[in-house]
C-alpha cells in the first residue's frame, strides 16, 4: 500500500512538473512572438478571391 502510494504521489507529480514545463515555454517572451506569428498570417491574404478558385478541383467549384 505504501509502494502504491508513493507511485501515485511521483506521477502526479511528474505531471505537474510537466505541465508547469509547458505553461512556462508557452508563456515566455521569446517564444510568445513565434506562438502568435500564425495567428496574424492567418488573415494575411495570400491572392485575390478571384483567382482563388481556378486552383481548385472542378468538384469543389460552385
Amino acid at each position: 500500500m505504501m509502494l502504491a502510494s508513493i507511485y501515485y504521489l511521483g506521477v502526479t507529480l511528474l505531471l505537474f512538473a510537466i505541465f508547469a514545463w509547458i505553461v512556462a515555454r508557452t508563456y515566455s517572451s521569446r517564444n510568445r512572438e513565434r506562438g502568435e506569428l500564425p495567428k496574424y498570417r492567418m488573415l494575411d491574404e495570400d491572392e485575390p478571391a478571384a483567382t482563388a478558385t481556378h486552383d481548385m478541383p472542378a468538384s469543389h467549384h460552385r
